[in-house]
């Protein structure tokens, strides 16, 4: 069927079915969207005291670095658009292998239950409905209720999310403004879900209320601006958290004055909010009242010629307590700092060449803790792999790219993974598709 048949079938149908109309406020119908993350590590183990080092945490990035061999997303978004100018939109993501909050991954194969309990089965990661300009409502608002990742951004290199909240709630929002609550339960062992409580005796159901003001145009760019009031319930031990106050600030514009695009944020955390602010969800609570968080990221992607694109990312990210003077177990606090710096060539359509340089430094309160032989710890990676793609842009895909990543860390007691002290070199094959 010639293109133009394909068009014309398709108003043909949406007419039949009375939904077509000149303003369409929302995609009219169903849309299917999906993610494809797939690795593999050649030669390397995914057992447990293998993969645990798989978790980034800021000290390096790139192919090699994830614990999902299998990660699969579908988003399936039914649409409509109603004769009085109202819209309704239902959201439904399922996702599938992303074990990267344990830090393991399996190789599997295909006899069944491979998931072996709560590890990489098949999860419903969003599933809400959104209804906006009713009648009795002013234009441009929409209200909400479900399970969702509200607001949810992440760095390019670094992968980790910073800002998100991630849970059942509902909420509304007027144009570029919002409220909404968002509560969610904390994991643990299967007897702490049993009982409802955390590790620490504490109800593990946690609420954040979060209001945010986006898309405000000054200085060349633009700020989006978020506060979240988080809370639990039944907590039993005087020192540990039972609310909290996550504050951010993002702003976003050209890439510092070049062409490209950049994103640039600022965080503050308190209490039960005391990871990075802003990223609340089923890690957040376990922390001591008094603990605090400043979390700064800037990263985007610079278009440096019609073939070369570079990205970037910088994080700063510090976790202090002026009460107890001690934070995750480290004295004195914890401060963390990562760059990474990713150039991109575009050679044709179907080819480019993509390195990834990453330096961390991870600064504990004194050495010994967590097991280094100093304070500070540096953490270096480099990573080289052609690309073979259908369409050769930094963000192009679907993509498949062979890669070989050298890493290193000023410890060589620090383990990579179960027999790499100090340094490794891994040589693997990513694929990845969205669409």
């Amino acid at each position: 069927m010639k293109k133009v048949s394909v068009i014309a079938a398709a108003v043909a149908a949406s007419l039949a079915a009375g939904s077509a109309f000149a303003e369409d406020k929302v995609h009219q119908g169903w849309q299917v969207n999906g993610y494809g993350h797939l690795l593999y590590n050649a030669g390397q183990s995914l057992a447990l005291d293998e993969s645990y080092e798989h978790r980034r945490d800021y000290r390096a990035a790139g192919a090699s670095f994830s614990g999902n061999p299998n990660q699969v997303e579908f988003t399936i978004t039914r649409g409509d658009n109603y004769e009085n100018g109202s819209w309704s939109k239902y959201v439904l993501k399922t996702e599938y292998g992303n074990n990267e909050g344990s830090g393991r991954g399996f190789y599997t194969s295909s006899s069944g239950s491979e998931g072996f309990g709560e590890s990489g089965q098949l999860e419903f990661k969003e599933a809400y409905v959104e209804l906006g300009d009713l009648p009795y409502f002013s234009e441009g608002t929409s209200i909400w209720a479900g399970k969702r990742y509200l607001n949810r951004q992440a760095g390019i290199i670094s992968k980790e999310f910073w800002k998100q909240s991630s849970g059942v709630g509902g909420g509304v929002q007027y144009n570029n403004m919002g409220l909404a609550l968002v509560s969610v339960d904390a994991g643990g062992s299967y007897t702490d879900k049993e009982n409802n409580v955390d590790s620490n005796g504490s109800s593990k159901t946690m609420t954040s209320l979060d209001l945010y003001y986006y898309g405000l145009e000054a200085l060349g760019g633009r700020f989006d601006f978020d506060v979240k009031i988080m809370s639990r319930e039944n907590v039993n031990k005087a020192d540990t958290a039972k609310d909290g106050v996550g504050l951010a600030v993002t702003y976003s514009r050209d890439y510092y004055g070049f062409d490209g695009w950049t994103t640039t944020a600022l965080t503050y955390g308190q209490g039960i909010a005391s990871t990075k602010g802003v990223n609340f969800g089923q890690w957040s609570g376990g922390w001591n009242k008094d603990d605090e968080s400043l979390f700064f990221t800037s990263y985007g992607v610079a278009n440096v010629s019609d073939n070369l694109q570079v990205g970037t990312e910088v994080v700063y990210w510090k976790l202090y307590n002026d009460t107890t003077k001690q934070v995750w177990a480290s004295k004195d606090g914890l401060d963390r700092f990562f760059i990474g710096v990713t150039p991109s060539y575009k050679f044709d359509d179907n080819f480019r060449l993509e390195t990834t340089f990453t330096y961390a430094r991870e600064s504990l309160g004194e050495a010994g803790t967590w097991g280094r032989d100093k304070a500070d710890t540096n953490f270096y990676s480099a990573t080289i792999a052609p690309v073979f793609t259908v369409n050769a842009d930094y963000w192009g895909r679907p993509q498949i790219k062979p890669f070989v990543t050298y890493m290193k860390s000023s410890d060589d007691g620090y383990s990579w993974a179960k027999d790499s002290k100090g340094n490794d070199t891994r040589i693997g094959i990513e694929a990845e598709i969205w669409f």
